[in-house]
């Protein structure tokens, strides 16, 4: 005779639970009070809520700051390009600035959080962008009133955004990013310059997604304290900005900085400019020039070398390149994305030169404090 074997399966497990008293739910939670959802956070807890918002805060206050400041180096490169007659082809590297957006830069934003919210309005305030020449694509463009009343351009339509802009900021949440990023493949314009916001996703995954190896991106590393007394001076960045004390902390070339900041993204900006000066078929010597005249012109003042190192063709590009190049060709075509892997001959150039980055960190100042900063970029406004 065989005898069954009870199963403990489920029919096993529902006889147990039926003889087990019922539990509240609570008691789950019996001798670990700080899970239940009524307990307040202690001592540690709350500096670690703290910390966490000001090292957020930091990161949209430096990653506003510095794409102002990209936006008015590259509004100034495009006025340089069309003021300067003295090269061949200056009338076509004119008309196809002309042509675009009436001369002035255009700037997409993709996404409405609060990032891409304060970005604008620092866009607006302290790199001097008309509202009618910024973009703002998002799910839902019909609650963001405030930029709409400014004048903003607000739309749900990723494609056409990436196909009508200069600069295109990601402002996303990681996450979305995927999504995103299939929406915008195979119709960004080769000359914008995708600047990304989107933490924890390296340039060569963006270039993967995008289909597009124009890309700078920000890396930033912060650690400590440093930014607890700034943020409670002025939670709102647009109004921070205007903080001198806010400013020197945001600088990305002041020594102490460079703990919190990887210094590749600079030479990823003039490396992005230079793409620009290439579509536009810009003599490599004139985008030397030009880019001369940005950041080391006299009109900088008093504080600044008064002689600084001035970039040279070599700065870019290696020694053998250099002087394979004819006298009106542009530098060629930088992918950004592995540049920013490696180190380039910007990189040796800046190791070589290290009083520069005061001299940049000055200039950085004088751009952000002032109301018309040392870039002379009114051609580029109205």
């Amino acid at each position: 005779m065989v005898t069954e074997v009870p199963r403990r399966g489920r029919f096993h497990s529902d006889r147990i639970a039926r003889a087990l008293p019922p539990m509240e739910a609570s008691d789950l939670l019996c001798g670990l009070p700080s899970l239940r959802f009524e307990a307040p956070l202690d001592e540690d807890g709350k500096r670690s809520a703290e910390d966490i918002r000001v090292r957020a805060w930091a990161r949209s206050v430096c990653s506003c700051s510095h794409a102002a400041f990209v936006c008015r180096l590259l509004a100034a490169l495009r006025c340089k390009v069309l003021e300067n007659s003295h090269f061949p082809h200056s009338w076509m590297a004119k008309f196809q600035i002309l042509k675009s957006n009436s001369g002035c830069l255009s700037i997409g934003v993709l996404g409405d959080d609060d990032l891409g919210k304060q970005l604008v309005l620092v866009l607006i305030h302290h790199a001097y962008i008309a509202p009618k020449h910024i973009t703002i694509s998002s799910s839902w463009p019909e609650a963001l009133d405030e930029l709409m009343d400014l004048g903003v351009h607000c739309i749900c339509d990723n494609q056409r955004l990436a196909t009508s802009v200069d600069v295109l900021f990601l402002c996303c949440q990681p996450f979305q990013l995927k999504l995103v990023a299939s929406k915008m493949r195979g119709h960004i314009s080769k000359t914008c310059i995708v600047y990304s916001l989107v933490t924890a996703v390296p340039a060569r995954r963006l270039q993967h997604l995008l289909g597009h190896c124009n890309i700078v991106r920000p890396q930033y590393i912060f650690q400590g304290d440093l930014w607890a007394r700034l943020w409670e001076k002025n939670k709102n960045i647009a109004e921070s900005l205007l903080d001198q004390e806010v400013v020197e902390e945001t600088s990305p070339f002041k020594e102490p900085y460079l703990k919190f900041m990887k210094p590749t993204w600079f030479e990823e900006v003039l490396y992005s400019a230079l793409n620009t000066c290439y579509l536009l078929k810009v003599p490599h010597m004139v985008s030397v020039t030009i880019l001369n005249d940005l950041l080391f012109s006299a009109t900088h003042g008093l504080e600044a070398f008064s002689d600084p190192d001035l970039f040279v063709c070599e700065s870019f590009i290696d020694e053998s390149f250099a002087q394979s190049l004819s006298q009106n060709s542009p530098f060629p075509w930088f992918d950004l994305s592995s540049m920013s892997q490696q180190d380039t001959p910007l990189t040796r150039f800046f190791s070589m030169h290290p009083r520069l980055q005061l001299h940049l960190s000055f200039v950085y100042h004088m751009t952000m404090l002032k109301s018309q900063g040392t870039f002379n970029e009114e051609c580029c406004r109205d």
